[in-house]
């Protein structure tokens, strides 16, 4: 007679994790006529109905694991925005930023702590929009010194 192992509550046991939509390591909590019931996962610590890993489910999980690595980082549109700027402008010619200085619209500028940007906007007289590759500032000029 073959020896079916019953299953004991505490045991662990791979399953289908329904919050981290893999499959991962659980902890059988719950065991009713001689079935698993529910278990507790390791990693998020949900616990659920007990879904066993079979070979189809493996190959479904392999498939999406290829896909999510396949599939690039997308950008913000910030960063899309700026990368194109770039492109047309001359980052050799970068004029140093001055809050006291004047600038017009496609001026690329060197800020101490943004970096290279590129003006976008006049905002008015004493106010400029400017893109970096972190994001859209609105930066003082035509400041006058005291």
């Amino acid at each position: 007679m073959p020896s079916s192992k019953i299953p004991e509550v505490g045991v662990e046991v791979e399953a289908l994790c329904t919050k981290c939509k893999n499959a991962t390591m659980h902890v059988i909590t719950t065991v009713k006529e001689g079935e698993i019931s529910r278990v507790k996962c390791k990693k998020c610590l949900d616990s659920h109905r007990y879904r066993p890993i079979d070979e189809k489910i493996k190959k479904k999980l392999a498939k999406l694991k290829k896909m999510k690595k396949a599939k690039k980082p997308s950008q913000s549109r910030e960063t899309r925005k700026w990368n194109k700027l770039l492109e047309q402008a001359d980052p050799e010619n970068a004029i140093s930023y001055r809050m006291g200085a004047t600038y017009t619209e496609h001026d690329v500028i060197q800020h101490d702590k943004f970096g290279l940007g590129v003006v976008v906007k006049i905002l008015e007289p004493g106010k400029i929009s400017v893109v970096f590759s972190d994001g859209v500032k609105n930066m003082v000029q035509n400041m006058k010194s005291r």
